[in-house]
């Protein structure tokens, strides 16, 4: 993890730093696609997820599958760009996948 990832990071586990995430809410639910860093693979990786809303007002994650639309997908996809999630060489491969088409 480079030194100025390091300085962003949101939130710390046992199991991995999260160093960036788009976020799109629906009632208690929060679906998510964040950079993490894994601590024991000593790599960045590309996490999507689901927290539930708690009783204190914060969120837990949910370590189960995302399941969304295809709408709610292309917005979390948007927020994640937004939010810097996905590199800039991704997102380049990304349009030259999709002009393919």
């Amino acid at each position: 993890m480079s030194k100025k990832n390091e300085e962003k990071v949101i939130k710390e586990t046992k199991y991995c730093k999260i160093i960036s995430q788009g976020k799109v809410g629906e009632g208690e639910y929060t679906y998510s696609i964040e950079k993490i860093y894994i601590k024991e693979l000593k790599r960045d990786e590309v996490r999507f997820c689901v927290y539930k809303a708690t009783r204190r007002g914060d969120e837990t994650y949910i370590p189960r599958s995302l399941d969304v639309t295809e709408l709610e997908l292309i917005e979390l996809i948007k927020e994640s760009i937004r939010e810097k999630v996905f590199s800039e060489e991704f997102i380049e491969m990304l349009k030259q996948e999709i002009n393919q088409i």
